[in-house]
């Protein structure tokens, strides 16, 4: 019985003394408001519908300026593409006080273009546009998490 109680006041000793703290989520993040521009797809507005809304919050979110660019390289001896890069753009507004914080989000995808049948290269790029729309939000959130601290 006296091995138990010790053995628990040493683990309770050791968590409150290293600082223990509960791992926030990005499900936690809470900002006063978000407003989008008109070029953000409904996509990026529902993947950002995980963030709480909290009135109480005077830090407040503007997406603007979403675009994707396709780049091709060509070369070789047909002078036919050899690789694409698609680049997703994205510009977003944090305002908290009289403070405006403007961040330009980019993320880059390359492909093979070696491909020979169209549609498959479509879905390629399709494909690809959702991943940058991931990698565009996990970056939003990132910025968030970085200004709440």
């Amino acid at each position: 019985m006296i091995n138990k109680i010790l053995a628990l006041s040493l683990v309770l000793l050791v968590s409150y003394g290293c600082g223990y703290e509960v791992i926030k989520n990005h499900n936690s993040i809470a900002i006063g408001g978000i407003k989008f521009s008109e070029s953000i797809p409904s996509s990026i507005k529902i993947k950002l519908k995980d963030i709480k809304i909290d009135e109480s919050e005077d830090l407040f979110l503007l997406v603007d300026n979403y675009g994707i660019k396709e780049r091709k390289t060509y070369g070789g001896s047909a002078l036919r593409a050899l690789e694409g890069e698609l680049k997703g753009e994205m510009t977003i507004i944090l305002q908290k006080d009289n403070k405006r914080i403007v961040k330009q989000l980019v993320s880059i995808k390359n492909y093979n273009v070696t491909e020979l049948n169209p549609l498959a290269e479509k879905e390629t790029v399709k494909k690809l546009e959702e991943r940058i729309q991931r990698d565009l939000v996990q970056q939003i959130i990132f910025e968030i998490q970085m200004h709440e601290m």
